[in-house]
């Protein structure tokens, strides 16, 4: 079964999802969990985790799974920034990026 088949033909059709869910969600996958997986993941999954975090209004979160990832991607990788340190910043909030950072509620929940 190749990953497209997971999906529903239908699923191109907006989704609702409850604001409870789409907060419990961003919830449980940023803190300690953001600096502990976003560098395993290749560049593409963390693209997609960042995506969906977007339409769900969490974007401070996405931008730190992007950021934490970045810090061990090298020359070449999608998100290698040159001169990255595991301090990254969080150029579109202008918050310094670390686990302790990643749960900070986003005005749009």
């Amino acid at each position: 079964m190749t990953d497209s088949e997971h999906l529903d033909p239908g699923a191109s059709q907006p989704v609702n999802i409850p604001a409870d869910v789409a907060r419990d969600f961003a919830d449980t996958w940023c803190g300690v969990l953001t600096a502990d997986i976003a560098a395993r993941l290749n560049c593409e999954e963390v693209d997609v985790l960042a995506d969906l975090l977007r339409a769900l209004g969490a974007e401070q979160a996405a931008d730190e799974w992007i950021d934490a990832h970045a810090v061990d991607d090298e020359p070449g990788d999608a998100h290698y920034q040159e001169g990255q340190t595991d301090e990254a910043w969080v150029s579109a909030d202008a918050y310094r990026w670390s686990p302790d950072l990643a749960c900070i509620d986003d005005e749009a929940f």
